[in-house]
């Protein structure tokens, strides 16, 4: 069960970091999509965090 929390957090923090590149090269083209994309990718890179974060303590417990 470990490693499978420790792969969705691998998972979230790629996701995040690829929301942040995805934000960061929409703002530089003027696009907007790239943006949206990004703010979504992130978002639910943190979301999965967070949902890691309760699992490890569940099990934890």
């Amino acid at each position: 069960m470990s490693d499978a929390i420790r792969i969705v957090r691998i998972f979230s923090a790629i996701a995040v970091i690829a929301g942040i590149g995805a934000c960061i090269a929409g703002t530089l083209t003027g696009d907007t999509v790239p943006v949206v994309l990004g703010v979504t990718a992130a978002a639910a890179g943190v979301i999965l965090a967070v949902f890691a974060s309760l699992a490890h303590r569940k099990t934890r417990a």
